[in-house]
């Protein structure tokens, strides 16, 4: 075939119009850049830097001998220190460090969920139920709605690499108590309870979150979650019914407002969907 009947597979052009070459995006701030750089290459889990970066999957670890992390127990709804243990097969050693560590059960994942324009959160276990506490500091994974009992106030440290305190509404902090072992024999076993007044070492947890959602963080601005549109997510998510149709509280916005400042945000949504009858977990 002669050169003739080629087709031209390049752009078309128009006589009149003028090149125009594309040029490189740069990056506003350089340290965003190479954060952005460093996030792309980043694989794994990673430290907490911020409180920013609570959201989603976490891992919180604690620096006992051998490492352990807050996790739940197979068969129930108790909260224990599961031991830290290897994914490697060529490892001698089933404890690992905690740099090095990571989740090998979906029981020491909790899920992260911040409150809209606030430092509390709430942590949802494996078997779909929150973190919480009771005025008691008894710590237990067994409750399907959010009231103030399932929210913690994130304590970050910096100094501490990662270092993050969690507490209670009763203002007392998640803490690990070494305890005697059960069975004879045994090696000493961790406890976690929620009756601390201090933070110290026994109240800092070793806080990571999957590089991936780190990366997300950097790319997405940060976003001012509106009460009024939080409370129509919330009674989306828990209504009865599944018509497409969801009510709202008519009430004053204000008044959650007012509970937010209070420490009973989430207490005050369930109410207000007790009210309209719209929520699943209102008897």
């Amino acid at each position: 075939m002669s050169d003739e009947y080629k087709v031209n597979k390049s752009k078309l052009s128009f006589k009149g119009e003028s090149k125009t070459k594309k040029k490189k995006r740069k990056a506003e701030n350089p340290a965003d850049e190479e954060d952005s750089n460093a996030n792309a290459n980043a694989d794994g889990w990673v430290h907490v830097k911020a409180l920013s970066d609570l959201g989603g999957p976490i891992f919180l670890t604690f620096s006992s001998d051998p490492p352990t992390s807050l996790s739940i127990d197979d068969k129930s709804t108790k909260v224990i220190m599961r031991p830290i243990e290897s994914d490697s097969p060529s490892s001698s050693s089933s404890a690992t460090s905690l740099d090095q560590a990571e989740p090998t059960v979906v029981q020491q994942v909790f899920v992260a969920t911040m409150l809209p324009d606030s430092n509390r959160m709430t942590l949802k276990a494996s078997n779909g139920r929150y973190l919480s506490s009771d005025k008691f500091g008894i710590v237990s994974a067994d409750t399907e709605a959010i009231g103030m009992q399932e929210e913690w106030t994130a304590i970050l440290k910096p100094e501490e690499n990662g270092g993050i305190a969690l507490q209670s509404h009763y203002g007392k902090f998640l803490s690990v108590d070494e305890v005697a072992a059960e069975r004879p024999g045994s090696s000493l076993g961790f406890q976690i309870r929620a009756d601390s007044e201090v933070i110290g070492f026994c109240e800092l947890f070793q806080a990571k979150i999957q590089a991936k959602y780190r990366k997300k963080a950097k790319k997405t601005k940060e976003v001012q979650v509106a009460t009024k549109d939080y409370e129509f997510e919330q009674s989306r998510k828990f209504q009865t019914w599944n018509h497409g149709r969801v009510v709202v509280s008519d009430q004053d916005i204000r008044e959650l407002d007012k509970a937010k400042k209070q420490g009973r945000f989430s207490e005050a949504l369930l109410d207000r969907r007790e009210k309209v009858k719209s929520d699943r977990y209102c008897k």
